[in-house]
């Protein structure tokens, strides 16, 4: 028996295309796909559909989240704020787990949105830090030669990736090659770069954080890898690091983007959500989703929440505030 047609009556939708909302809209869903949408009386309901009544809410399509780490009890957490899809890049494996959290969401086996997965991502031999949270801890795969870049793109899309991601370690010259032979295969390329421009040129499909944009915008290179190896070998913290971002030069960076079509993730609110003239609602809301007895969060959810806003608004100095500060607004 085919399975029933769904229908979402009754709300205002916002279809983020930009046009005006639709109230009392009338959205038709059938094998997993959207058919028709319009106002009530102008879309036809299929006979024996499901109807769910959503008269008085406001209607919108999933959110995207373009940079997430999954976790086991993310999925629901992620329905819940109203994310569909995850882009999950990896850390410190190459994706069987992840594998198959995608497929049992797939099978309806798992409660979550949909999952891009990246596996670990490819880069070049560091000369910086060997520091804990630098690329080298996290095991890049590495690749020296085009031969080998185009291999470890190979066995991405054996292995069932979504999404290749390369790192800011990586020559721009593998870069482009790494790039050609994942667009061979139709996958996308996101992005760590300490050189935009290069990146957009090069071809990858989307930048992750707002120090790839930051680092970029310096333009003596000694002086933005200086700043970058020293974030990532802990000599210094990323919501200071942004104080050093030459903000004159964003324009530049982000017309590469532009013109290449380029997507961004800039992830501020990891490390600079507490500085935001939001931060007293994104706090009580984090706050609710926390102190909910059925949430059945990890205790680690809670230790690092707190710790974004006991970092700066506690451990940190008063100059080290007003250095971070600084970078926020640069940010």
């Amino acid at each position: 028996m085919a399975e029933k047609a769904l229908v979402v009556q009754g709300g205002r939708l916002i279809d983020g295309t930009g046009r005006p909302p639709v109230d009392n809209s009338v959205i038709v869903i059938e094998a997993g796909k959207f058919q028709a949408l319009g106002r009530s009386g102008d879309v036809a309901i299929p006979a024996y559909a499901q109807v769910i009544d959503v008269k008085g809410k406001t209607v919108l399509p999933g959110f995207i989240d373009g940079h997430g780490h999954l976790e086991d009890f993310h999925g629901e957490l992620y329905l819940h704020l109203g994310i569909t899809t995850c882009a999950t890049i990896e850390l410190y494996q190459d994706g069987p787990w992840t594998l198959a959290q995608k497929q049992g969401t797939d099978l309806g086996k798992i409660r979550g949105p949909r999952i891009w997965m990246s596996g670990r991502a490819i880069g070049g031999v560091s000369t910086g830090h060997d520091a804990f949270g630098s690329r080298t801890a996290r095991d890049n795969i590495i690749v020296t030669t085009p031969e080998e870049v185009r291999q470890a793109v190979q066995r991405k899309k054996e292995l069932g990736c979504d999404i290749l991601k390369v790192n800011e370690v990586l020559s721009m010259e593998l870069v482009k090659i790494a790039v050609a032979e994942a667009h061979r295969l139709d996958m996308p390329v996101a992005a760590h770069s300490w050189d935009v421009i290069g990146s957009a040129n090069a071809g990858v499909d989307a930048i992750q954080h707002i120090w790839s944009v930051g680092y970029s915008s310096i333009p003596y290179a000694p002086a933005r890898r200086k700043l970058a190896q020293d974030r990532l070998g802990g000599v210094i913290d990323q919501e200071l690091a942004g104080a050093y971002y030459q903000t004159e030069n964003y324009d530049e960076v982000i017309s590469a983007m532009v013109e290449h079509h380029v997507a961004w993730t800039p992830t501020i609110a990891k490390w600079l959500r507490p500085l935001s003239p939001s931060a007293e609602r994104f706090r009580e809301r984090e706050n609710q989703i926390l102190n909910n007895p059925h949430a059945d969060l990890p205790a680690a959810v809670r230790a690092v929440t707190d710790n974004a806003y006991d970092k700066l608004l506690k451990r940190y100095t008063p100059e080290q505030l007003e250095h971070a500060k600084i970078g926020y607004e640069k940010a």
